[in-house]
């Protein structure tokens, strides 16, 4: 029996310890949940080709940019071809000195035709499937793969968009050869493939990783905090919510600096935030994905409190959870398969992420059950 006192103290030593170790694994778990929501974004949107095609798909349609690639595509076209000349040639000899002026004019006519012309359908096609093979090449060669039937130039990935100028050139009925390099954004250029390689690892490997890691964080925090599982519950439903709203405030701020940063031109500025808010819809949808767990992770903590409001929702549950309790699951099983289907938050879910998260959900709908039954028995009986 002599061991039995030093045993105690330890266990009390452990004691006094638990609650700052529980509040340390509770940060290092808010900081990988907002390092594993931009890495899950980097993937889903930016290395995802059915994802970069939708939101190229989606640029196009937006007015602003719209606007702003069709007067890239004049421009190029002014550049590569010599307008006065070619309508020289078309004009009778004694009005040549109107053949500039005439380029001048048409330069106007040729924006509002290139933006007729991005309209269509036909040239929305073309513009996706030009996005889809420059990102195929992209990821191929980040991921040391065979890039197949897209071609490189000079070792780089580009975005060729030479077939709209070619289109629009002859829409407005002009002649002459177009450079190759006319109408070619470079995405990533030669000497930048390896470090883009070690990054693009890095971060597939990363996304679970983090995500496990960060799950695994706030179950442990949660482990820990015994005898104060509910304020924990409440801290990880608020680091929740906060990590999404600065998701979110992050988004915004960047976008604002990237357009100062990219942008010297003023009639350029709205193009310009459009790209980047479509371009990063996945990350505003993970940021609101993020304040819509940790709503419910709080309200999971307020419904489970002392609080007066809270004891009664739970004394009025209780007879259908005494009662009808494959009721209960099913009716929370079909309001999670209904948010699934409507898909209300777009958060690019999968199917791990998805069943954990509803795993999650009936395993605390049944530990509300148990703590509902044990304060509120059947009547006639005492509490357990």
């Amino acid at each position: 029996m002599s061991g039995s006192p030093s045993i105690a103290r330890r266990l009390n030593e452990w004691d006094r310890y638990r609650k700052p170790a529980a509040w340390t694994v509770f940060a290092l778990a808010v900081i990988v949940t907002l390092a594993s929501a931009l890495t899950v974004w980097v993937k889903r949107q930016a290395l995802d080709t059915d994802a970069w095609t939708k939101t190229s798909s989606e640029l196009l349609t937006d007015d602003e940019i719209r606007g702003a690639l069709s007067i890239y595509l004049v421009d190029q076209l002014y550049e590569n071809v010599d307008v006065a000349d070619r309508l020289a040639d078309r004009l009778p000899p004694q009005l040549d000195p109107l053949a500039a002026p005439a380029a001048a004019g048409l330069r106007q006519v040729a924006i509002d035709l290139a933006d007729d012309l991005l309209a269509t359908d036909a040239v929305q096609t073309l513009w996706t499937e030009a996005n889809r093979r420059a990102h195929e090449a992209l990821i191929a060669l980040l991921e040391g793969e065979e890039v197949g039937r897209v071609s490189l130039v000079d070792g780089a990935v580009v975005l060729n968009l030479q077939p709209l100028i070619v289109e629009l050139r002859s829409r407005l009925g002009l002649t002459g050869a177009i450079p190759e390099d006319a109408g070619v954004i470079t995405i990533l250029e030669a000497d930048e493939v390896d470090a883009a390689q070690r990054a693009v690892k890095a971060i597939r490997a990363l996304t679970i990783f983090l995500a496990l890691v960060a799950l695994a964080l706030f179950a442990l925090a949660l482990w820990l905090a015994r005898g104060w599982r509910r304020a924990m519950l409440a801290a990880c439903g608020g680091a929740l919510l906060g990590i999404g709203v600065i998701v979110l405030i992050v988004r915004r701020l960047a976008g604002d600096a990237l357009v100062d940063a990219l942008t010297e031109t003023p009639s350029f500025r709205p193009a310009v935030s459009d790209v980047w808010l479509l371009s990063t819809s996945m990350l505003r949808d993970l940021g609101l994905a993020l304040v819509a767990y940790g709503i419910v992770a709080l309200l999971a903590a307020w419904i489970s409190s002392p609080l007066r409001l809270a004891t009664a929702a739970r004394r009025r549950l209780a007879p259908a959870f005494r009662s009808y309790p494959v009721a209960v699951f099913g009716a929370v099983a079909l309001i999670m398969l209904l948010l699934l289907l409507w898909g209300p938050l777009d958060t690019g879910r999968r199917l791990v992420g998805t069943l954990v998260l509803a795993a999650l959900i009936l395993a605390g709908v049944e530990v509300l059950r148990r703590q509902t039954l044990r304060e509120f028995p059947p009547a006639g009986s005492t509490p357990a």
